[in-house]
């Protein structure tokens, strides 16, 4: 069995023309990118740049141009298996009013595993476990659109993690939420990965998201220009602002400070990593 449960090869992909418009060009090309099973992935790039059609790649919703697409060793373009993929990658899109269906939270938890057949005691454990992973069980009663739009996010992905999806794809989900819902979507995603070992690939805009990844790649004109290390990746500062992206805010700091004769490490991307260094420096003076 593979060690990679989504493998890239030589992929590309465009969206189909109107009849009287010429052939729309590649948004994604010749890509080959392979994610491991257990890593926390994120996706990086400026609008257009391929990334959100990487998602849709990863479980059958698009099929390559050319080249394959393998979850966990099954070809998405092989439409017999599109049931299997899509329950072993599961995708989280970036709005939560488009992904609830129910009036009730525990009701839109509970739709897709009662799709897939789920008996009743089975489904009320999963319904349970998948709240209490993102920290919303105490709302199971509760009217969806009465939530914020954080706890929107956390229900939507509840109802992925109660399909027992073994990767999970989050496209762009913190895009619409302010600073506290990011925070709680976040810490929801890191523990699901950290706890559960789930696979987690996180397309984002938001430097700060991508710096506490196990790795980072960087789309640009549909493909891929950057693959490593958070701290490898941010390296680049010049050539990440060639393209219109930047660094994290604490790894800006960190530099200006190590400019100005402060001895910050090199490879702080995080406000936490930057305080405690400084503490560090405070303690040995």
């Amino acid at each position: 069995m593979s060690e990679n449960i989504i493998e890239f090869q030589n992929v590309s992909f465009r969206y189909e023309a109107d009849e009287s418009e010429k052939p729309l060009p590649l948004c994604v090309e010749n890509v080959s990118l392979n994610i491991k099973k257990g890593d926390f992935v994120a996706v990086l790039g400026h609008n257009g740049s391929g990334k959100s059609t990487l998602a849709k790649l990863s479980n059958s919703i698009l099929i390559p141009e050319s080249g394959r697409v393998l979850v966990d060793g099954m070809d998405t373009a092989d439409e017999s298996l599109s049931y299997d993929i899509r329950r072993t990658v599961g995708v989280v899109f970036q709005n939560p009013d488009n992904q609830i269906v129910a009036s009730i939270v525990e009701e839109d938890v509970a739709f897709g595993p009662e799709n897939l057949g789920v008996p009743p005691d089975e489904l009320r454990r999963r319904v349970d476990d998948a709240l209490k992973a993102v920290g919303m069980y105490e709302y199971r009663h509760h009217e969806p659109h009465k939530l914020s739009g954080g706890q929107k996010q956390r229900v939507a992905i509840a109802g992925m993690i109660a399909m027992l999806p073994e990767c999970i794809v989050l496209d762009e989900p913190t895009a619409m939420l302010d600073p506290k819902g990011r925070k709680e979507v976040m810490d929801t995603v890191r523990r699901l990965n950290r706890e559960r070992g789930m696979t987690v690939v996180f397309i984002t805009h938001f430097m700060e998201e991508a710096a506490t990844a196990d790795r980072v790649v960087v789309m640009d004109n549909a493909k891929i220009l950057l693959d490593g290390t958070p701290q490898a990746v941010f390296s680049k500062a010049e050539l990440l602002k060639k393209i219109g992206l930047d660094v994290p805010k604490a790894a800006a700091l960190a530099a200006e400070l190590r400019a100005n004769g402060i001895p910050i490490r090199d490879g702080v991307l995080t406000a936490d990593a930057l305080a405690d260094n400084i503490l560090e420096l405070l303690g040995d003076a």
